[in-house]
Parts: C-alpha cells; sequence; structure tokens
C-alpha cells in the first residue's frame, strides 16, 4: 500500500512538473523565437512574391538571396511576411537560394526551415554589355539565355516612354544610334514576355552610367581619435572600381584602390594634431571623365585613445549569483561603471570589486585616464536565464599551399589547423554544445552561409600565422570591430594562449585586431558573432614548434576558453 501511494504521488508529482514546464512554454511563446517555414514563392519575370509564416518574437525579418558560389547578392529587412522581391540582378542559368532570417529584440535570430532554391530560366542582359553609348556608332547589346521558347520582346524606353519595340529572335541585337545621337541620354532597355519584363539595363550617352557618390563616415570638418579611419560611402552604383586617395595640404599620400561602400585607412598614414583629406573616385572601366567623386576633410585628434573594456562571460542566459568580472586591456586607466542605464563618464562608479548579477542589469563601463581621451562606452545587457544548447562552428584553415617549418614537424596550415581543431572537438564534446565543422575542401563563402543558416553562438576560425620575411612571431586575434559583440571573447582567448605561449618577449602579444570587414569569417554582415585565431607563426622554427609540440594544450585551453565564456564550466 505504502508503495502505491508513493507511486501515486510520483506520478503527481511528475504531472505539475510537466504542466509548470508546459504553461512557461505557453506563456513565454511570444518571447522565443520559434520555427518557421515558407510558405509560398511565385514569381513574374525578376519579380518574386514570397509568402512565410510569422513569427511572434520576431521584430522583424532579414531576407537574404544568395548565389551559387554562397555569395549575397541581395539582403534587405522586412516586417511583414508577404513581400515582393525586384530581382533584377538574376543571371540566366544561374542558381540562386531564398533564406529567411527572424530577429527578435536582442538581435538572436532563427533561420526559416525551408530555404527556397531555384535556377533562373529567363533570358538576361549579358553582364558583358558595356554600358557606354558611342555617340557615333550602333550599340550591340549581348543577351544570355533561350531566346526560342517563347515570343520575346524588346523595348527601348526614354523616361518610362516607349520609342521602340520589336522582336526578340537572336541573342545579339543592334540599337540604332538614332535614339541617342547627339544627345545627353539615358536609355533603358527591357526584354518582355507579354508584358512581364524579364531583364533590364539601362545605357548611357555622353553622360556617367555612376551615380553619385557620398561620403558618409567620417564627417567632414570631425577632430578623430588617432586609429585607423573606418571609411564608408555610399552612391556610386554600376561603377567598376573604386579610389581612395589620401592627402596632406596638397601633398597626395596615398592612392590605391578599395571595395565598394566601406574601407579602412591605417593609422600609419597619420600624424596626430595634423589635418587632411580623403577623396573617393567611383570609375567605370577606363572613362575616366564619367568619374563621381566625394571628398571629406578631418583632423587626427592630438591624445591617443582607450581601448574599451571588456567582460569575462557572455552576457545572455546567466545563472543568479553569477559574478561579472570587468577587464581593463590598457597599461594605464580605471574603469568606471553604472548599472542603472546612466553614462559612466559622468555618473560611473570606480570599478574594484565584480559585480553580483541577481537580475537583469545593463552594465556600461568606459576606460578613462587624464591626458587621453576616454574608450568607446561598452553596453552589456546581463540577462538572467539558462539555454539548452550552445552552437559553435569550428572552421579550421584550408589553406593547404601555406607550409610550415619542415623540421619542426609542421606540413602545412590545414594539416595542422584541422589536427589541432581535432582536439578542441573533443574537449567541447560531452558539454551542453552542439558543434559544427567546414569542410576544408569547401571555401569560405560555404562556411559563412552554413555558419550563418545554423544560427550558431560563435563562428571560430582557426588558423596559423606566417610574415614575408619570416621572422615575426606571436599570438594575434581578429574580430570585426572594437564594438563588435565578439570583443570580450577575442580578449579572452588573446590573454589564455599567452599564459600557455613559450616567451613574454616583446613582440609575442600582437594583440587583438579589428578587421573592419576585411575577414569574411568575422565580418558582421555575415556572421553576428565571429572570432579569428592567429595561432602563432608556422614559418617561424619556435612558433612552429610551440605549436607541434603542444597541439593538446592549444586545443584545450581554447575549449575551456569557450566553456568558461558561456558559463558551462
Amino acid at each position: 500500500m505504502k508503495k502505491r501511494i508513493i507511486g501515486i504521488i510520483g506520478i503527481l508529482i511528475t504531472f505539475i512538473t510537466a504542466t509548470f514546464i508546459v504553461s512557461t512554454i505557453i506563456l513565454n511563446s511570444d518571447k522565443i523565437l520559434n520555427s518557421f517555414s515558407i510558405i509560398n514563392v511565385d514569381n513574374k519575370g525578376y519579380v518574386f512574391s514570397l509568402n512565410f509564416e510569422k513569427v511572434k518574437a520576431a521584430s522583424y525579418y532579414e531576407v537574404v538571396i544568395y548565389n551559387e558560389n554562397n555569395q549575397q547578392v541581395f539582403v534587405n529587412e522586412y516586417e511583414d511576411t508577404n513581400i515582393n522581391l525586384d530581382l533584377n540582378m538574376l543571371q540566366y542559368d544561374s542558381e540562386y537560394r531564398i533564406v529567411i532570417y527572424a530577429y527578435d529584440k536582442e538581435n538572436n535570430s532563427k533561420s526559416v526551415n525551408n530555404p527556397y532554391t531555384f535556377t533562373y530560366t529567363e533570358p538576361t542582359f549579358s553582364l558583358e554589355s558595356d554600358l557606354i553609348l558611342n555617340d557615333e556608332e550602333d550599340y550591340e547589346l549581348i543577351i544570355d539565355g533561350d531566346l526560342s521558347s517563347k515570343d520575346y520582346k524588346i523595348l527601348i524606353l526614354d523616361n518610362d516612354y516607349v520609342i521602340f519595340e520589336d522582336e526578340l529572335k537572336d541573342n545579339t541585337y543592334t540599337i540604332d544610334k538614332k535614339y541617342y545621337q547627339n544627345m545627353m541620354q539615358k536609355l533603358d532597355i527591357e526584354i518582355r514576355d507579354e508584358n512581364i519584363s524579364i531583364s533590364k539595363i539601362s545605357l548611357f550617352n555622353k553622360m556617367s552610367p555612376v551615380s553619385d557618390i557620398k561620403i558618409t563616415n567620417p564627417e567632414n570638418g570631425s577632430i578623430l581619435d588617432y586609429n585607423d579611419v573606418i571609411l564608408t560611402y555610399e552612391g556610386g552604383d554600376n561603377a567598376t572600381s573604386y579610389m581612395v586617395e589620401i592627402y596632406e595640404g596638397k601633398r597626395l599620400i596615398k592612392s590605391t584602390s578599395v571595395r565598394k561602400n566601406r574601407a579602412v585607412v591605417s593609422s600609419s598614414f597619420f600624424e596626430k594634431s595634423k589635418k587632411y583629406k580623403i577623396v573617393v573616385k567611383a570609375l567605370y572601366n577606363d572613362y575616366e571623365e564619367y568619374t563621381k567623386t566625394s571628398q571629406v576633410e578631418f583632423e587626427m585628434n592630438e591624445k591617443d585613445t582607450l581601448k574599451p573594456a571588456y567582460i569575462n562571460r557572455h552576457w545572455k542566459n546567466v545563472k543568479k549569483g553569477t559574478t561579472i568580472t570587468l577587464n581593463n586591456p590598457n597599461d594605464i586607466g580605471n574603469i568606471y561603471y553604472t548599472i542603472d542605464g546612466s553614462d559612466p563618464t559622468v555618473e560611473g562608479k570606480k570599478y574594484i570589486d565584480p559585480i553580483v548579477i541577481n537580475k537583469n542589469t545593463l552594465i556600461k563601463a568606459v576606460v578613462m585616464e587624464p591626458n587621453m581621451n576616454n574608450s568607446f562606452v561598452t553596453e552589456y545587457n546581463v540577462s538572467i536565464g539558462e539555454k539548452d544548447l550552445y552552437k559553435v562552428y569550428l572552421s579550421p584553415s584550408n589553406q593547404i599551399k601555406n607550409i610550415g617549418v619542415a623540421s619542426t614537424g609542421y606540413t602545412n596550415e590545414r594539416v595542422e589547423m584541422n589536427d589541432l581543431t581535432n582536439y578542441i572537438e573533443k574537449r567541447l564534446q560531452g558539454h551542453n554544445i552542439k558543434l559544427y565543422r567546414n569542410s576544408p575542401y569547401s571555401g569560405l563563402n560555404q562556411w559563412v552561409a552554413d555558419s550563418r543558416y545554423l544560427g550558431v553562438d560563435l563562428h571560430l576560425a582557426i588558423h596559423s600565422n606566417a610574415s614575408i620575411n619570416h621572422n615575426v612571431f606571436g599570438i594575434e586575434t581578429w574580430i570585426d570591430e572594437e564594438s563588435s559583440p565578439s570583443y570580450s571573447l577575442a580578449n579572452l582567448f588573446q590573454n589564455a594562449l599567452l599564459d600557455i605561449y613559450y616567451t613574454e618577449e616583446e613582440g609575442s602579444n600582437r594583440g587583438v585586431k579589428y578587421a573592419f570587414g576585411a575577414f569574411g569569417e568575422v565580418n558582421q554582415l555575415y556572421v553576428p558573432f565571429g572570432v579569428l585565431l592567429e595561432i602563432a607563426h608556422h614559418d617561424h622554427e619556435k612558433d612552429a614548434a610551440w605549436i607541434m609540440q603542444n597541439k593538446e594544450l592549444i586545443a584545450n585551453t581554447i575549449a575551456d576558453t569557450i566553456l568558461k565564456y558561456f558559463g558551462l564550466i
């Protein structure tokens, strides 16, 4: 009888516990990013209608389209779940993949269950087509694709007014110069299937195909902290190349080609308390007369700027009673902080003891020192909670041609970093972590796309380094920017590896560095939380020997840093 009563009580406790868990899930369902699916995709030419399930906790959705090389060709944000996409960049016989990401208020994301893959089979204007018309000659268009399956038409438009229409039967089409000769003229050319636009291109006579360009950062007339200058600009559409020129007064210091929208100008080109000018040029092929430019003038500050403070663990899903440690990466200065949302540069309390977390807490911190510029204010919105599973994507190098010092046993970077990653993987197993790993036979675009689709908490790239003269040694860690979410973890990695490094000689600590968009595996546009480790130099004998003799120690140090950061040990 007694056993029966105990059994009944056990069943009741199990029932009550299950009911509580289910009730909690239901009550918090509007705060959790649920799984969701694409319901329907339809298209008329290059205009796609997309319908997908609503996610209650989502603040917005991001639609990303990847080409067959896993490069992003389209990115945009939406609040609605029924949207139309104008995808006039599609090319004939190319494969594309539509992926949707739901984002909550804390910028957590979840990817759609069923990405939509398709091949665009309609004819398109060739990428080889020159956008410049020659005033003295007829223009020959090149068209890719099969024109025999439908009755396609080609239209010439001037400001949406159709000035000529013809049947399209061949993959080359000649436009008579009478439509633009002796005129400053922009012509829009369209391929249509009945009334549906299939492909579109704009051609230009006596005017630039490149749109106006504008520098958005830095601001004109600003005084900048002495550091690398993050240069951003917008416009310059249709440009085939971009140039940046740096001037001190009228003297040209540097001229170099850069990628669209963003560039980083090294602080080595500048001196404190001096004035500079940066000119950005958007060019179309060799047509110098059609170049569009923008310029900005600024002055370098006379003071150095302090690096920001970082914390000892991830700020989300923290257990009650956890202590948060603030760390100063500078040799000088003090940390000041607040936990009430106020400005630490004004209201901050000098940091002495760790902060005990018993409720959701917004920590703001700044490093300050007389005669130096304050660090920027870091914010950590520490939240109480538990996470069922962390996702980590391990991405060892695939660089097989990077040869190490043979006498140490180091073969090449791909082999040795994959071997080291085996130890990392082994150490992380058995903990609350779901591990993913790249394939050494694929490439960067695939790794980044996979990592983002999987919604990982950490994307960790594992490399060894090299120098031109094979005389550089030491450890360095890369993230995208000083303000990147992975800033704290990058500093923890750097310090942990230095603690087991074989020397404290000057130059061994190469520091936490910022790629400013140059490295895909830490670029926040593609990887929300990425770190790239450069574990010593494989072309330096002592460094290479240290790697080969200490792989398991290095790997365990990396793995333990991850586990401590996420509060798993």
